[in-house]
């Protein structure tokens, strides 16, 4: 990235810090950026800000650090809005699996202040020993297990920020993997089935995707053979078939949670990815205002085939919903309770949570849908302070990004977000978003998606 071109300082005053280290938010606070960074934080009371800054007055306002979504993928020029992520706070994305070359250059148009969007980080494709699903395969990359280390220094050289496991790694390669990914400096993140449960942890795994090491807890006699073989779609629907018989208390949880937490493996639930289901039979499954096609006003902003799968996918989901029998929509209600008792349990045990959406699959709206990420966060158990901390700091810290990004401190990148209202007393306040500053530059939500509509 070039070196950012000398503009005034910018200082916010008289706003309310919330600075995600998870400290008491600090009222009548003032804000300085110099260039891409933050230069200076405190109470009002250290002194004022500096000659010829730009002021923006922040007095009734709450300031946050930019969001990040830790579960995203580019799919292609075609597939990607990145001015929805900035609208919506969201600063920093982690994708998941991508081709290197949309991902580097997405990447340089943003860091150029070409494209207006957020920090891209990625892994590049996702990894694969065995056939990946044809639906995904534009995503993935097959690789020999035996020369998984090969894979993972051609990822590393090439540029990459972590490493993505799929469903047919097994965890033998799992473990050889995740070596070879701390020589390189690089974290390791997995979509797992073939690697069962806590099975990704032991291999040294830093973050579990979606729920699917909840496989774990299903009767054994029911346990798919080869679970590597299943469809993503198939095996989240073979988790469905027994979801509401799991107790959340169980001593089976706390056995798998406690091999989870000993590793330090985090867990990224992208609950608005399985609320898709529950959404589906028209239940609460939080403010969808943005992300269900049939009231969100971002449609118009969507590229064509983004807005297409949105709402195809959506009608299939309703039309399957129809043809379900009481018993079977009920039980699903059950599964679905069960799925936000256990991330709830998991963050009570001291295990780290991340927010991630999966963007744009199944109904996922680019940057908002986070927003309801994080509202289905807090319904799940968590303090809105901590769900704050699962799209701020902790993403940050489990990329080893934790002096870039991720907090609003001196020297690390000026990404905040102002809110109209507190979003320690609700959640949904992040959605109240007046002003957007990513490394330095102010947006204004309106104008980028009035300018996506153009």
């Amino acid at each position: 990235m070039s070196a950012p071109e000398r503009r005034p300082p910018i200082a916010i005053t008289g706003a309310t810090l919330i600075d995600g280290t998870g400290r008491p938010p600090l009222a009548d606070a003032t804000i300085v950026i110099d260039g891409d960074r933050i230069s200076r934080v405190g109470p009002a009371s250290d002194g004022p800000p500096p000659d010829g800054a730009q002021l923006i007055d922040g007095r009734g306002r709450f300031v946050i650090p930019g969001l990040t979504d830790m579960h995203v993928h580019v799919l292609g020029p075609d597939r990607w809005h990145a001015p929805l992520f900035l609208a919506a706070g969201v600063t920093s994305v982690l994708d998941l699996g991508g081709q290197l070359p949309d991902l580097t250059a997405l990447r340089a148009s943003i860091d150029a202040g070409t494209t207006p969007g957020p920090r891209l980080l990625y892994t590049g494709p996702f990894l694969e020993e065995g056939e990946p699903y044809s639906g995904f395969a534009h995503m993935a990359r097959r690789v020999d297990g035996a020369h998984i280390e090969d894979a993972i220094d051609e990822l590393a050289d090439a540029g990459v920020h972590a490493i993505k496991l799929y469903v047919t790694i097994t965890p033998g390669t799992a473990e050889r993997a995740c070596a070879r990914a701390r020589e390189r400096g690089l974290r390791v993140f997995m979509h797992q089935q073939e690697t069962w449960g806590a099975d990704a942890a032991d291999a040294g795994v830093d973050c579990v995707e979606h729920m699917m090491v909840f496989g774990a807890l299903a009767p054994e006699a029911i346990r798919p053979p080869e679970p590597g073989r299943l469809t993503p779609f198939e095996y989240g629907g073979w988790m469905w078939r027994w979801l509401a018989d799991v107790d959340p208390r169980a001593d089976a949880v706390s056995r798998l949670f406690d091999r989870l937490i000993a590793a330090d493996t985090a867990l990224d639930p992208t609950l608005v990815l399985f609320a898709a289901r529950p959404g589906a039979f028209g239940d609460d499954v939080g403010d969808t205002s943005m992300d269900d096609p049939e009231r969100t006003p971002l449609l118009p902003t969507l590229p064509g085939r983004v807005r297409e799968e949105l709402t195809g996918r959506w009608a299939e989901r309703r039309r399957a919903a129809a043809g379900v029998s009481r018993r079977s929509a009920d039980r699903m209600r059950t599964g679905w309770e069960h799925l936000l008792a256990l991330v709830d349990r998991f963050h009570r045990a001291g295990g780290t949570v991340l927010a991630g959406t999966d963007c744009p699959n199944v109904a996922i709206v680019s940057g908002f849908s986070l927003h309801r990420e994080l509202e289905l966060l807090v319904r799940a158990g968590l303090s809105p302070m901590h769900a704050l901390l699962a799209a701020t700091s902790r993403p940050a810290a489990r990329l080893d990004r934790a002096d870039e990004f991720g907090t609003i401190a001196p020297g690390l990148a000026a990404d905040l977000v102002m809110l109209g209202a507190d979003p320690l007393a609700d959640i949904r306040n992040v959605r109240r978003i007046e002003r957007v500053i990513a490394r330095g530059r102010v947006h204004e939500p309106q104008a980028l998606l009035d300018d996506a509509r153009a």
